[in-house]
C-alpha cells in the first residue's frame, strides 16, 4: 500500500495526485478503482519507503497562510464580457483571471473533458485555447503530473502559472510546487461523483452513440434554471433541467460522491486557494440577473491585486458582500461535513448489474437534497 495511505487510511485519499507527482521512482500510478475513483496504487517492486509521497499528501500537512474567516474580502461579481459570461457556468470570473495570466506572458491549467468525455487537467498558453477550460466539469479530473509540469515551466521558463482546481488539487499543487509564481483558484466543490456513474448515465442518455459535446450547465434557459445538454454525432440531442437529471440529481443528493467528499478537510477556511471562486446563489438582489453572478473570495494579497487590476481596467463588475451571505448558497466554503446516504453501498452493488433507468428510480428519485432523516 502507499505510505500515505498507510498513514491516513484510504476512505480519506481525496485522489489529488500529490503522491503519484512525487514519487521519483515510478512505483505510484493512479487508477480508477471499481467504483469509479481515482486511487494510488504501489509497485512493492520499485518502492523503497522514502516516504516523500507521505512528506506532501495535503491530508497529512496541510500548512495554510491565507486569511481567516474574519479576515475574507467577499465579493458578488461577473465578467463585463457579455460572451464570457453566458459561455461561464456563473460569471465567468476565472476566465477573466485566466485572460490577466495569459496577458502577462503566463500560462493557465484548467480542467477539460478528453474525447471520451472525462476530465483531464491541461495546459493553456493562447487565449484561443482558453475555451477549452470554461464550465463546470463535475466528475473528478485526472490531474496526470500536471504538479511536475508547473513546477518545470516555473522553474526552466520562470513564467507565471495560474493553476485552477478543487480545493483539496490546490492543497496539492501546493505541496509540488513552492513558488510566488504559482497562482491558484479553489473552486467551491461539492464533492466528486463516481466516474463510472457518469459513464453509465452518459452510456444510456447518448444510446451508444458518438458524443461531440456536452455541458453540465447550459445557460439557454438562464443561469439559475441552467439545464444539461448532450449532442451525439449524429445529431442526437438530450437536455435536461439539472435539477430534473438524473445524474445531477445522485451527485447533488450525494449519494455516489467520493469516501473522502463526506468528510473534507478543504471545505473550510482559511481557503487553499489564492482566490476562491462558486456560483453566488445568494446574490443581492440588486445584481441577480439570468446571466450569472459568480461569488469570489480574495484570500491573500495576491487575490487582492489580481481582483482590483481587473476592476480598476473595468474587465469584472465587483461588490463587497459577507461571509454570512456566501455561505447561505454555498455552506462547503467552511463546513465539509456531508451525511453518507444509507442506501451509498447498495447502489454501488447494482450499478454494473443495473440500467440507470433502474437506479434513478430505486435509489435516486426518493431522494431530496440535504434532508438525511428521511432516506
Amino acid at each position: 500500500m502507499n505510505p500515505a495511505i498507510e498513514n491516513i487510511g484510504l476512505e480519506k485519499c481525496t485522489s489529488c495526485f500529490a503522491c503519484f507527482n512525487r514519487c521519483n521512482l515510478k512505483a505510484i500510478k493512479m487508477s480508477l478503482n471499481k467504483r469509479g475513483f481515482y486511487y494510488p496504487i504501489v509497485d512493492k517492486d520499485k518502492c523503497i519507503e522514502c516516504n516523500l509521497c507521505s512528506n506532501v499528501c495535503p491530508v497529512i500537512r496541510n500548512t495554510n497562510k491565507n486569511r481567516k474567516k474574519d479576515d475574507l474580502k467577499v465579493y458578488a461579481a461577473y465578467t463585463l464580457n457579455e460572451h464570457l459570461r453566458m459561455l461561464s457556468s456563473s460569471g465567468g470570473l476565472s476566465s477573466e483571471i485566466a485572460q490577466y495570466i495569459l496577458d502577462r506572458n503566463g500560462l493557465v491549467f484548467g480542467a477539460t473533458f478528453n474525447k471520451d468525455f472525462l476530465v483531464d487537467h491541461i495546459e493553456i498558453r493562447d487565449k484561443e485555447d482558453l475555451q477549452k477550460i470554461i464550465g463546470s466539469k463535475y466528475i473528478q479530473s485526472n490531474i496526470h503530473l500536471t504538479y511536475n509540469r508547473i513546477k518545470r515551466i516555473i522553474d526552466e521558463e520562470n513564467k507565471n502559472v495560474l493553476f485552477i482546481g478543487l480545493p483539496c488539487q490546490v492543497a496539492a499543487v501546493k505541496k509540488i510546487v513552492n513558488s510566488e509564481k504559482l497562482i491558484t483558484i479553489d473552486l467551491i466543490c461539492h464533492g466528486v461523483p463516481s466516474i463510472n456513474v457518469f459513464k453509465k448515465y452518459l452510456m444510456e442518455k447518448s444510446k451508444g452513440k458518438k458524443i461531440v459535446s456536452y455541458n453540465f450547465r447550459d445557460k439557454k434557459l438562464g443561469w439559475t434554471k441552467g439545464r444539461v445538454k448532450l449532442v451525439t454525432e449524429d445529431g442526437l440531442e438530450y437536455t435536461s433541467i439539472k435539477t430534473e437529471d438524473p445524474f445531477f440529481n445522485g451527485f447533488i443528493c450525494d449519494l455516489y460522491l467520493n469516501t473522502s467528499c463526506y468528510d473534507c478537510k478543504f471545505s473550510s477556511v482559511p481557503r487553499t486557494g489564492d482566490i476562491t471562486i462558486g456560483d453566488f446563489w445568494k446574490a443581492p438582489e440588486e445584481i441577480v440577473d439570468e446571466k450569472g453572478i459568480s461569488l469570489v473570495i480574495s484570500n491573500n494579497e495576491i487575490g487582492d491585486t489580481i481582483l482590483e487590476n481587473l476592476k480598476v481596467n473595468n474587465k469584472i463588475y465587483l461588490k463587497e458582500s459577507s461571509l454570512d451571505n456566501a455561505i447561505k448558497g454555498n455552506p462547503r466554503i467552511v463546513n465539509g461535513n456531508l451525511r453518507i446516504r444509507k442506501h451509498r453501498e447498495d447502489f454501488f452493488s447494482d450499478l454494473d448489474i443495473n440500467d440507470f433507468n433502474y437506479l434513478f428510480k430505486k435509489y435516486i428519485k426518493p431522494l431530496k437534497r440535504n434532508v438525511y432523516d428521511e432516506d
